[in-house]
């Protein structure tokens, strides 16, 4: 089968939480199928992006960067769109997909993410899926709730009721879609899409890191680990909340206690909040994780918006290493509390669970056994993506 991909970024190198899941994605579909991938490209390919796109020989870009500014806030409101979606509007991009559409048998059009919706030509006879990385809407509705500045709390309730109205629309396109999780598909499904329509593509995390011998309890420091992309805004206000209201709980308590972040993308602000708080270790983005693993003693999350899953805690499930996440962090998952990782909802809870583990070594060894064989038995890849081999699998046989 013949697969046309969309998606806004070049999935390499999978570095991002977005970007691993595309990347695992096309992996997966270039097993079976014959997959065409077409994606914008913000900067000049490094080296080792053009190298990749080269060994491929199935990738085009198109360039487009458009930033978050009041002149492009000010054209999304003309041109009736949401931000996000006229930021990644692109005469280009439509030209790309039309150009490839004429030059080749397209069985599926595959759409990676609701920003590349408005790219599936309304002629387009074959297969059209959509990956919803989020549901956006639920993103932007979980942000407004957070906002304690009423003009920019109006603005961001203005965009969620944009984001749902184009979200709903969007999906009426397409015969299926793929939500990440069952909560965000029963956030889909109140958008007024059919139950039959909207299956699951669960985000995976590195199967390499199951292939690592398991961690030591007694090799550990005392130290929490958090490691993700800090550009993200849930990202950024759940690492704030954490050094403001958690850390300094921890460390009356804990004084040789340390908090080491990681991570590409992080705004000066956050930076400087972390160099300013005592015991944080703040690292940038590490060339290798695995001495990060194999230093801590556990992980921790602690977003409070957002929405999807959390490829962070899934790679530190599959690393075995034991895992403190608020209610939002472990949104979605399969995970039982206190049987694959602990969930905390305060800084005194999230204090006391950080505790436990620091401490009780009985519980550390469960944690770590039981995520690891939870991403074995759930998070697969010919496990987890069974739904679109199905969907796809229908079209093979139809053919």
């Amino acid at each position: 089968m013949r697969i046309l991909f969309l998606t806004p970024e070049l999935p390499h190198p999978p570095e991002s939480g977005g970007a691993i899941k595309t990347a695992s994605i096309v992996s997966h579909l270039r097993r079976r199928h014959e997959v065409y991938v077409l994606c914008f490209r913000r900067h000049p390919l490094t080296g080792e992006q053009a190298r990749w796109a080269a060994s491929t020989g199935q990738v085009e870009t198109a360039p487009l960067n458009r930033r978050r500014t009041p002149l492009n806030l000010l054209r999304s409101y003309i041109s009736g769109l949401p931000l996000s979606v006229e930021r990644n509007r692109s005469d280009g991009m439509r030209e790309l997909v039309s150009e490839r559409l004429r030059s080749g048998d397209y069985d599926a059009l595959f759409v990676d993410h609701w920003l590349m919706a408005q790219y599936l030509p309304s002629g387009f006879a074959g297969l059209a899926l959509l990956h919803e990385h989020n549901a956006e809407y639920l993103l932007w509705r979980r942000q407004a709730a957070q906002e304690n500045n009423p003009l920019l709390g109006f603005l961001l309730r203005l965009e969620c009721e944009r984001v749902r109205r184009y979200e709903a629309a969007i999906l009426r396109r397409f015969q299926t879609v793929f939500a990440v999780s069952e909560a965000d598909r029963q956030a889909l499904l109140e958008l007024g899409v059919g139950p039959e329509r909207v299956r699951l593509l669960p985000n995976l995390p590195d199967p390499a890191l199951l292939e690592r011998p398991d961690l030591s309890f007694a090799t550990t420091e005392p130290v929490i680990l958090y490691f993700g992309t800090l550009s993200w805004q849930p990202n950024i206000e759940g690492l704030e909340y954490l050094l403001r209201s958690v850390f300094p709980l921890l460390r009356q308590r804990l004084p040789e206690l340390r908090l080491v972040i990681a991570g590409k993308g992080a705004p000066s602000h956050l930076r400087r909040l972390a160099r300013q708080t005592a015991g944080v270790e703040f690292l940038g983005p590490p060339e290798d994780a695995e001495p990060l693993f194999l230093r801590a003693r556990l992980f921790i999350e602690a977003s409070r918006t957002g929405g999807g899953t959390r490829l962070k805690v899934l790679n530190a499930l599959a690393r075995g290493l034991p895992v403190v996440a608020s209610p939002q962090g472990a949104e979605g998952l399969e995970v039982v509390a206190g049987e694959h990782l602990l969930v905390a909802v305060d800084p005194e809870s999230t204090a006391q669970a950080i505790i436990r583990l620091m401490t009780d070594e009985g519980l550390w060894r469960s944690l770590s056994e039981n995520g690891r064989d939870l991403i074995r038995r759930r998070y697969l890849a010919e496990v987890a993506y069974g739904s679109l081999d199905e969907v796809l699998s229908g079209i093979s046989t139809k053919a």
